[in-house]
């Protein structure tokens, strides 16, 4: 099992004087501690214009900014939004975090959770598919060429061009794709991408969607990979909360997992989750369970380094290669993120260190 970290840069009102000045500084301080505590990846999702729910628009300069502070720690987009990005700006600004970093980049692509954010870039819900494939398509060209040639669909008209710099990583990163519904994890492993689920579904929801996509990216015929491989990993981020005492831990984690799932007055709560049926079958979903009915169920991942780890282990028997733990939601305080995240340097990663990978075992059963 590997783990990451997530932050969308979540900032719940009320907000004091230099409210976005800290938050920022306050994710380089986390990425830097999870670095120091064992984790291997930090993930930023690209959100635009949602006030509270995430002020993280350009991911590649927080990464960038990151990738300075850091040496080792892999640095992911998840994701950057291919529906309102130029291809050529996409490319550039991957391959300029790879040199940075060192060759650390993880690239995630996705369309956007909901129509609120793209349609402002002029991108309607009924192109969005079509959008980000074209634009797919265009950067892994950009990247497998050392000169592009150029590419004409039915959105991007794009001329020939040395499109710079190139990556480190040739002839590109490690590339994932956005996955919040189930249906979508077979149509992900037939592209060859790794998967980044979210546990706003049970494990037992989520076990036969990566069984599927494990069979998917096995059987797919490899000419019709978006990048140059596959990249089978299944990974998948849960709100979390750790701390030494049990139910400290699981009600810190639950209250940051129901205002991240929309059981919260934010103003754009009406606006969120299009691609899970709407944000009251999304709070829904939480209200019917009880604090502790949600650790079971692997939704929210709470309670002192036993309990996440016993949950971590429901998630690899699972499938599950990544755990990404999102610390940083709701009104959880940066004070006890930094605890959080060195306890789970010290009590959870380690006990996972010298285990076989869980998701083969699974696949074979």
């Amino acid at each position: 099992m590997k783990f990451g970290l997530m932050t969308q840069i979540q900032m719940p009102r009320p907000w004091g004087e230099n409210a976005e000045l800290l938050a920022y500084h306050h994710a380089l301080d986390q990425a830097e501690a999870a670095e120091a505590a064992g984790f291997g990846y930090f993930w930023i999702t690209e959100q635009h214009f949602f006030l509270e729910i995430g002020h993280s628009p350009c991911p590649d300069m927080l990464l960038s900014a990151i990738s300075q502070r850091t040496s080792h720690i892999r640095l992911g987009f998840a994701v950057v939004l291919m529906t309102v990005n130029n291809p050529f700006s996409i490319a550039e600004r991957v391959a300029t975090l790879d040199l940075l970093s060192n060759g650390r980049v993880e690239f995630g692509m996705g369309r956007g959770s909901t129509p609120y954010m793209v349609d402002a870039f002029g991108v309607t819900r009924p192109e969005e598919r079509e959008r980000a494939q074209e634009a797919t398509e265009a950067v892994m060209q950009m990247f497998a060429e050392e000169r592009f040639s150029g590419f004409k669909g039915k959105y991007f008209d794009l001329p020939p061009r040395h499109v710079l710099p190139r990556p480190l990583q040739r002839p590109h990163p490690p590339l994932w794709a956005a996955a919040s519904n189930l249906a979508s994890y077979e149509r992900v492993g037939r592209q060859g991408l790794g998967v980044i689920g979210v546990t706003r579904n049970s494990v037992a929801e989520t076990r036969d969607a990566i069984r599927v996509y494990r069979e998917a990216i096995r059987a797919a015929d490899p000419r019709g990979f978006v990048g140059a491989g596959a990249n089978e990993q299944v990974a998948g981020f849960a709100l979390t909360y750790c701390h030494e005492d049990d139910r400290t831990g699981r009600d810190t984690a639950c209250a940051a997992a129901r205002w991240y799932n929309g059981d919260n007055d934010a103003e754009l709560n009406s606006v969120r989750f299009a691609t899970a049926g709407g944000v009251n079958a999304v709070v829904e979903k939480f209200r019917n369970r009880s604090n502790d009915e949600l650790i079971e169920d692997g939704m929210a991942m709470g309670g002192n380094p036993d309990t996440i780890c016993r949950i971590v282990e429901k998630w690899a028997e699972a499938g599950l290669d990544q755990m990404i733990f999102v610390l940083q939601a709701g009104r959880t305080t940066h004070e006890q993120v930094m605890r959080a995240i060195d306890l789970i340097g010290a009590q959870v990663i380690p006990r996972f260190a010298s285990k076989p990978a869980a998701a083969e075992q699974e696949w074979q059963r």
